[in-house]
């Protein structure tokens, strides 16, 4: 079902019972931009992502949310599905309490969604507000305080400079106070010559009845005008804070998905997470990383991403791609149990990828399948999740593969990892070259001038470091990876990180062919090297670690 902000406040409450009822919850988010791969590297420890992503996604939106309910009938061994595809943009006109707002999108990022039939047109126009939780706490803090002070009476309005006009002005107040109490009467007119004079019965009536009254005013002969007040029937009268709470808009569903603390299924969300988190709760997201981890897991205590539950054995071996249309079509076949699932909305023959209502529907589905292939050979359901709850799937990672939302990880030593400096001249070849007698290499390019190299036979890590760790003389400098750690986390100690995006030249990356029966692996998005700079025909030498902000 389509959610926009012609049918949200009815169909809100209809959403949060199915959340209570629901056995879990799917979600997926489409956004105006995510991280781009070029500005990540295989070796970035969970921290290192999560300060990546957090610094380059600060301004982009979700535009649309999907949100879908799986119900397990255990009579018939069937799930009942509720899908919806919701719709969100901040608003700003006929708004009282929420901010004009900025955000940031990536052009191929909206050329992908154009690609895909995304309705821009639903979203500026129907969107479903939203605030955020700090923000909302300031707001309503405000709001009260401005209810209280209007609750309070106050003494009639009269003009300083023109006591002639008091007695009118209370001689009217008087006949609309009466007009006010006769139930029978829902229309009252009244004559002005006098500008000041009405300007001044505008303000009593609006300080003393608000909302319950209305009026309006005509252009009579002779210059006078008539002020026609009406009564506003009670039913249609919104207080403050109704209007309040509508501004709120979707933030109030997301809240309420937070509190019921279901089983919430995603597919790689990460950035989704984030997100969700920038958006709906706070923002800026905290600097520090563990307090990134206790905030998630105290908002949404039960995450399970299904590209890392099929990134392990024994579904690894069975799901050789996991993406998310490509894990559906697999997860379809034998050996997968065949999951009866009921929508009247979406169906997996029927794709619609990319609209956030149909992929977090795929995402359930997927999920359903592998939990109901895994209890065939493993048992116990809640084990089962116990086992791969809490965990953040990271893409694009040499040996992290999760941020564990729980339990504190420890940063990977790394021992077979060296960090290596080099003219901006070298290409891929140069450092397969310079390694090729230790084995087959994983290199990953941090910029045009350093990588890390991570040798596969951890047996010659020795040997390379002795022949190459601490040489003088050469145009390279190896170190090992400890070493670089040691002295980023020295350089940067106090510091803010910057990470800002670099120019990369793909000319002469893929040209490489390993040779001798050696391999070497490259991390293809991050290793894109710039072009060489030269001043006056001078290739500058700068400091290592310090000046190194790549990574």
């Amino acid at each position: 079902m389509d959610v926009t902000i012609d049918n949200f406040e009815q169909i809100l409450p209809e959403i949060k019972q199915k959340i209570e009822e629901c056995s879990f919850c799917s979600i997926d988010c489409e956004l105006t931009g995510i991280t781009q791969y070029k500005n990540l590297n295989s070796f970035d420890t969970p921290r290192i992502r999560y300060e990546k992503i957090k610094n380059n996604d600060t301004n982009f939106l979700i535009l649309q949310f999907g949100l879908c309910l799986f119900k397990y009938n255990v009579d018939d061994k069937s799930y009942e599905t509720n899908a919806y595809n919701c719709y969100l943009f901040p608003r700003s006109v006929n708004c009282k309490y929420t901010r004009d707002m900025s955000f940031s999108c990536l052009n191929s990022s909206l050329e992908f969604l154009i690609d895909q039939n995304f309705d821009f047109n639903k979203v500026f126009k129907k969107g479903i507000s939203f605030v955020s939780k700090d923000q909302e706490e300031i707001m309503r803090h405000k709001l009260e305080l401005d209810m209280e002070e209007k609750s309070v009476p106050k003494s009639t309005l009269y003009p300083s400079k023109k006591e002639e006009l008091h007695k009118q002005i209370d001689t009217l107040m008087a006949e609309i106070d009466e007009f006010v109490q006769n139930e029978n009467e829902t229309r009252k007119e009244i004559k002005f010559t006098e500008f000041v004079l009405r300007i001044f019965i505008e303000k009593n009536i609006r300080q003393k009845y608000q909302k319950r009254l209305k009026y309006e005013n005509k252009f009579l002969e002779n210059k006078e005008r008539l002020m026609i007040i009406t009564k506003v029937d009670s039913q249609d009268i919104k207080t403050d804070l109704e209007d309040f709470e509508k501004e709120i808009g979707f933030s109030k569903l997301i809240w309420f998905l937070s509190q019921s603390q279901k089983l919430i299924i995603g597919h790689n969300m990460m950035t989704d997470i984030m997100q969700i988190l920038r958006q709906f709760f706070t923002s800026p997201l905290p600097e520090n990383f563990e307090d990134f981890k206790s905030m998630t897991h105290s908002l949404f205590p039960k995450i399970l991403d299904t590209k890392y539950m099929a990134s392990l054995p024994p579904l690894k071996e069975l799901i050789l791609n996991t993406t998310l249309g490509d894990m559906d079509k697999i997860l379809s076949k034998d050996p997968f149990p065949s999951v009866k699932i009921e929508n009247d909305l979406y169906s997996v023959n029927d794709e619609k990828l990319h609209e956030a209502g149909y992929d977090a529907y795929l995402t359930g589905c997927c999920f359903a399948r592998m939990m109901h292939y895994l209890e065939t050979i493993k048992g116990s359901r809640s084990t089962i999740e116990e086992f791969y709850i809490n965990k953040l799937y990271l893409m694009k990672s040499f040996d992290t593969t999760y941020i564990d939302l729980k339990n504190f990880q420890e940063e990977p030593k790394r021992d077979n990892v060296f960090y290596v400096e080099f003219p901006p001249s070298w290409e891929t070849q140069d450092l397969y070259d310079l390694f090729s007698p230790y084995g087959p290499i994983f290199i990953g390019w941090i910029n045009e001038k350093s990588a890390f190299v991570a040798l596969q036979n951890t047996d010659n890590v020795k040997k390379a470091a002795g022949q190459l760790v601490g040489v003088s003389g050469r145009e390279y400098k190896v170190y090992f990876y400890s070493t670089f750690i040691n002295q980023k986390n020295k350089s940067s100690f106090g510091e803010k990180k910057e990470n800002g995006t670099k120019l990369i030249d793909k000319r002469k990356r893929n040209k490489v062919e390993p040779n001798q029966g050696a391999e070497v692996a490259i991390d293809e998005s991050s290793e894109i090297k710039k072009v060489k700079k030269e001043e006056n025909g001078i290739v500058k030498n700068e400091k290592p670690f310090e000046e190194n902000t790549d990574w």
